[in-house]
C-alpha cells in the first residue's frame, strides 16, 4: 500500500459556484458573491487535509457480472468494464473532518452562506483529489504500456455499494483516518473509494485524468451535473453492453 498527501489543492471558483448551484460564474448574479466564495475559498484551504492510500491488485472477469479481486475476493461489477484489464488500482481517499465541522459550525450559528459555499469547496476538493488519483494510475500505465479505464465507485451503476467491504479489506483505510460504517458509508463524510482497471487492451478504455458525470445515474437531475450544464471537455463514457 502506498499513501499521498496534497498540500496545495486549487479549489477552482467555477467549479464552487457549481457545486453550489450556481454554474454561470460570469453572469451577474453569480459575480455579487465573488467576494464571499474567495473568502470562504481560502478558508477551506486550511481545513482541507487531502490523503489518500492505494495499491494495485491483479483482477480478472470471474463471471457474469462479476470480478476476482487479488485472486482472492469475488465482487460483483459491470464486467465489461473490466474486459482486458490485468490489475486494478483501488483507492481512498479523504479530505479529512476539519471542513465539514466548520460547515456544520456555520450552519448551527446562522452563517447559512458560508456554511454552504464551504462545503461546495469540499466537494471541489474531493473531485481535485480524484483527478490527482487518477493521474497516478495514468502515470503507472503509462510506465508499463497500459491503458486505464474509468473510475470505478461503489454505490455507482457499475460497482454496488457492497464493494465498500471488499475495498476495506484490502486497504487499511484507517492510516488516512478513514472507516467504513454498519451501512458502508465512509467516516469522514468527505471521502471516497474506487477502483481503475488497468490493461493492454481494455475493452473501455479512458485515458483523461478528469472527473465526468457519465457514469452517474443522476447525471441530468443532479443541480451540480456538468452535463447538465453543457461543461465542455467531458469525455463521454460508453454504455455497458
Amino acid at each position: 500500500m502506498e499513501q499521498r498527501e496534497w498540500k496545495n489543492l486549487t479549489l477552482d471558483i467555477p467549479e464552487i459556484y457549481r457545486r453550489i448551484g450556481m454554474p454561470d460564474a460570469d453572469s451577474e448574479r453569480s459575480r455579487s458573491f465573488r467576494s464571499v466564495i474567495e473568502k470562504v475559498r481560502l478558508q477551506a484551504l486550511e481545513f482541507i487535509d487531502a490523503r489518500c492510500i492505494f495499491a494495485y491488485f491483479p483482477v480478472k472477469i470471474s463471471g457474469r457480472e462479476e470480478i476476482l479481486l487479488d485472486n482472492r475476493f469475488p465482487v460483483k461489477a459491470a464486467g465489461s468494464f473490466f474486459e482486458g484489464a490485468e490489475e486494478v488500482m483501488v483507492a481512498v481517499q479523504t479530505i479529512g473532518p476539519q471542513l465539514l465541522e466548520e460547515s456544520a459550525r456555520l450552519f448551527q450559528d446562522g452563517e447559512m452562506l458560508e456554511g454552504m459555499i464551504l462545503d461546495g469547496c469540499g466537494t471541489v476538493a474531493v473531485d481535485e483529489v480524484l483527478e490527482l488519483i487518477r493521474g497516478l494510475a495514468i502515470e503507472r500505465a503509462s510506465g508499463q504500456g497500459l491503458q486505464t479505464g474509468y473510475n470505478l465507485c461503489p454505490g455507482g451503476r457499475q460497482v454496488p455499494l457492497e464493494v465498500q467491504k471488499t475495498i476495506f479489506q484490502l486497504l487499511d483505510g484507517s492510516q488516512i483516518g478513514v472507516t467504513l460504517t454498519e451501512t458502508l458509508l465512509m467516516s469522514p463524510v468527505k471521502s471516497h473509494s474506487l477502483m481503475i482497471p488497468l490493461g493492454r487492451c481494455l475493452s473501455k478504455p479512458n485515458s483523461s485524468c478528469a472527473i465526468t458525470c457519465e457514469m452517474c445515474s443522476g447525471q441530468y437531475t443532479c443541480p451540480h451535473s456538468r452535463l447538465k450544464f453543457q461543461k465542455t471537455g467531458e469525455s463521454a463514457v460508453p454504455e455497458e453492453d
